[in-house]
């Protein structure tokens, strides 16, 4: 059996990064055409401006994002997080799958009961 392992910080960082460059690249293409359109491609060319366009954005949002996904990103220790997951399965295998946690509302939305546990 495979133990899962939750993701590092570095690899939060990583996801952030890739999905900052896909926002920018997109960004940097709808801004860049319409710059293009509107003021003329320049001496570069419309190849070449664009892609500064695509290039910057894709790069400034991929920092940010990156820095924003490590500093939110909640690492805890690996043993302590299996230990856990191990005693929450066993505790649902004692009682039965059909006996999971269930939360009910009671007179007000934001007095919540967990049922169950």
């Amino acid at each position: 059996m495979r133990k899962m392992e939750q993701p590092s910080r570095i690899d939060h960082m990583k996801r952030g990064v890739i999905m900052g460059s896909a926002v920018g690249v997109c960004l940097g293409l709808a801004f860049g055409t319409y710059h293009i359109f509107r003021n003329g491609p320049g001496p570069r060319g419309y190849i070449s401006t664009l892609g500064q366009f695509m290039a910057s954005s894709a790069g400034t949002f991929a920092l940010f994002m990156g820095v924003g996904s490590a500093i939110r990103s909640e690492e805890q220790p690996k043993n302590v997080m299996w230990r856990q997951h191990l005693e929450q399965h066993q505790n649902f295998c004692k009682r039965g799958f059909a006996n999971l946690p269930v939360e009910v509302l009671e007179r007000k939305r934001w007095d919540r009961k967990v049922v169950g546990m």
